[in-house]
């Protein structure tokens, strides 16, 4: 269980007055969500939490959002003209997104509460828990705070006593059952769902004596596409 799931976001603006006053502002997503690009095959994309965009318009049934300055700026430096942008429903917008003095409230009472769990944190280690970013040397149950409800599979690190694997994914692997079973994903469909599930790996982290050692990113993945 996440254990960071019990901090919702407190002050998220409810109604549609509130929500079209964002228009223009940069937002900071709160839980991680998934939202669709618009346009360039309408792909879906996971915003973990603490990314920032920017709320470009607001519709009666959707929120268009951009990447934020930073990010724009590194995507550019790849090469990518023509910036993305994302499409989100006023509900999603509501419950996963924060304006600025909200998130930096919600980010501070999180990580204080990751502070209070394991007092012998750095104020560093504990917002990269809060923002779900597993880093070598945490330990299992840190890890789970941070990633629990993304881990794919759990299971012996092959020929290697005393070690555990875990392959985390970028979707709950609930969610993950779901595109597998409406048969939303591209391409030729997995015979297996654990075989999709495969697939769908963003890094393994593995653990020695509970103490995380390692963390690795599939076989041929992009740069940035798992954790440093």
């Amino acid at each position: 269980m996440l254990f960071l799931r019990a901090f919702p976001p407190s002050g998220a603006p409810a109604d549609a007055a509130a929500l079209r006053g964002l228009v223009g502002q940069v937002l900071y997503v709160a839980n991680p969500t998934t939202v669709r690009t618009r346009g360039n095959g309408n792909l879906s994309v996971d915003l973990p939490r603490g990314q920032a965009v920017l709320l470009v318009a607001l519709g009666a049934d959707r929120a268009l959002l951009a990447p934020a300055a930073p990010d724009a700026e590194l995507l550019r430096a790849y090469g990518v003209r023509k910036l993305p942008r994302y499409t989100a429903s006023p509900g999603q917008l509501a419950v996963d997104f924060l304006p600025e003095p909200a998130w930096r409230k919600a980010r501070d009472e999180g990580v204080r509460r990751v502070r209070e769990r394991w007092p012998a944190l750095s104020p560093e280690q504990a917002e990269r828990i809060f923002r779900g970013e597993p880093y070598p040397g945490m330990t299992e149950d840190q890890a789970e705070a941070a990633v629990g409800r993304l881990v794919l599979a759990r299971e012996p690190a092959v020929g290697r006593d005393r070690e555990v694997a875990w392959r985390v994914g970028r979707r709950p692997r609930p969610a993950e059952l779901r595109l597998y079973t409406e048969g939303r994903e591209r391409g030729p469909r997995a015979r297996t769902f654990e075989e999709f599930l495969r697939t769908k790996v963003r890094a393994t982290l593995t653990f020695r004596d509970g103490i995380l050692i390692s963390i690795d990113a599939p076989a041929g993945s992009s740069p940035g596409t798992h954790w440093p």
